[in-house]
């Protein structure tokens, strides 16, 4: 049983003088926190808000690259041995303190409570042994060599060793164990409403500047803006495109833009059969088209990006040719724009068979990011002209995820990002044929599989060279691309409404909105 310095660190916090601190920050989001388990779920909303109160071994700086977190350093001391030098004098809300034990519990944990389709598991399939060396030291071990660990990591928060392994979300939701490192302590937290943060004056790095910060989820764009304009909250994400010029035109106002990480995509059901796919006359079909690669091209080159990006989004997307953002690891500047050219999709998908189209069912978001209902509403006409007759089901992302997750869908539209700022973390995970047991293909809900590309993708998760690497992720990229195993949209731009008269808000690109990262004037 380690020994945990309580006494100090409380004596300490005791001896330090405690600066003013400005009134309440009120921040508006499209999507809260379904639990304050930080390790329940990947997806981008809950990890988002968990990071208010716990913190990873390595963070991703606001344009995703690493720097030092609960780590200060880690080298690769052989092609799959990783040293870890964790950062001293860190402290937990409860006053124990941090040392190597807590990050092995934490890994373990996460093995045990992480949905084992998707979430944060993908994060963990190369680690394959994790060692406290003494106490701010860790060895790590992976199968195989991994470039991407570090990035991987920053994505892994950690919990207190003396977390219960079976802890439920319910637990963390009432504070129980909703204990962390980070600048915020939890005060209250209700699932998809209000979570409400306190200051930690122990916290080992820049402190919040507010008393209280209070994140509250208000999914109408109408009404968070409105939020806004009232002075009722200080900040909000997701700030539609049309409002920009009301809220700059508003007296101590102004609108906050930078390029995201979310593409949204189409992803088709490669299954045979698959779930919603009919002829014009309602009955099964033979074959899944969606595993014609033709039939794939056509619906790419049916969709009108540049409509999408200028009207349905009023400007604040950009169309997409790829998978990744530009600048990230294995974006290939070599691929042209994706036409939109009808009469070339109606001649493919006559080629393949289907001149008369089918009917399919087409299942999207409808409250997880900005516009995903109005793009996928769009959508229906684009694929009609090509004689695929799709209905439009818009749905709550509480509904949509775990019914995507269980196979129910054959044509889906969602946002997709890449949280590590380089390109192995989607091809391993959205296109490599599902393998549980290796780690592959966990968010892979479209049954996308492909042998030579798979062995591309392994190729290029396992260099560690980089110029090396790199040309290995743009040649994978390339070949999932001419495949059409994914279709791309548009790229999401980000943008903030905020109080400037009284904060200022330095931007992420992976649109998380994190409380420390605002400051009052």
């Amino acid at each position: 049983m380690r020994s945990k310095s309580i006494v100090a660190a409380l004596a300490l916090g005791m001896s330090l003088a405690t600066p003013a601190l400005a009134q309440e920050l009120k921040i508006g989001v499209r999507a809260g926190g379904e639990s304050m388990d930080p390790h329940a779920s990947g997806v981008g909303s809950n990890i988002g808000s968990a990071k208010n109160v716990f913190e990873s071994l390595v963070a991703l700086d606001d344009n995703l690259q690493p720097s030092p977190g609960l780590a200060l350093s880690w080298e690769l001391v052989d092609p799959v041995t990783w040293k870890v030098k964790l950062r001293s004098g860190v402290t937990f809300h409860n006053g124990t303190s941090f040392d190597a034990q807590d990050v092995v519990h934490s890994l373990a944990r996460i093995r045990k409570v992480a949905p084992t389709d998707g979430g944060l598991v993908p994060f963990l399939r190369r680690i394959d042994t994790i060692t406290a060396d003494d106490p701010l030291t860790v060895t790590i071990k992976t199968a195989g060599p991994t470039a991407s660990l570090p990035q991987d990591l920053g994505r892994l928060l950690v919990v207190p060793s003396e977390t219960p392994l079976d802890a439920t979300p319910a637990d963390f939701n009432n504070g129980k164990f909703a204990i962390g490192t980070g600048p915020f302590k939890l005060a209250s937290f209700t699932p998809r409403a209000d979570m409400v943060l306190e200051p930690y004056a122990g916290y080992w790095g820049p402190k919040s500047g507010f008393s209280k910060v209070t994140i509250t989820e208000i999914t109408n764009d109408s009404a968070r803006v409105a939020a806004l304009l009232s002075k009722r909250v200080d900040l909000i994400n997701g700030l539609p495109a049309a409002d920009v010029a009301r809220v700059k035109a508003t007296p101590g106002m102004s609108a906050i833009e930078s390029s995201g990480i979310f593409i949204f995509f189409l992803f088709t059901d490669y299954r045979e059969p698959s779930p919603t796919i009919t002829d014009n006359a309602g009955q099964p079909m033979a074959k899944n088209p969606f595993r014609d690669r033709r039939v794939r091209e056509a619906i790419s080159m049916a969709v009108n990006r540049e409509g999408l990006a200028s009207r349905v989004l009023e400007g604040a997307a950009t169309p997409a040719n790829q998978f990744l953002t530009k600048g990230f690891l294995g974006y290939d500047n070599s691929l042209k724009p994706i036409a939109n050219d009808v009469d070339k999709a109606k001649a493919l998908m006559a080629e393949a068979g289907y001149p008369q189209g089918f009917k399919v069912a087409l299942h999207c978001t409808s409250d997880r990011l900005h516009g995903d209902g109005a793009v996928c509403a769009a959508l229906g006409p684009m694929l009609a002209r090509i004689g695929i007759t799709v209905t439009v089901n818009a749905t709550p992302r509480a509904v949509y995820i775990p019914a995507q997750a269980k196979g129910d869908y054959s044509l889906m539209m969602n946002g997709f990002s890449t949280p590590t700022g380089e390109g192995s973390y989607f091809i391993t995970t959205a296109v490599h044929t599902r393998d549980k047991d290796k780690g592959f293909g966990g968010f892979n809900h479209w049954h996308h599989s492909n042998a030579a590309i798979d062995a591309l993708i392994q190729k290029a998760s396992t260099t560690l060279e980089p110029a090396q690497r790199k040309q290995l992720l743009e040649e994978a990229t390339r070949a999932v691309m001419a495949e059409t195993a994914v279709i791309p949209l548009v790229h999401l731009n980000v943008l903030w409404g905020a109080r400037t008269e009284a904060l200022t808000s330095s931007p992420r690109v992976d649109e998380e909105t994190l409380a420390i990262n605002v400051k009052p004037k």
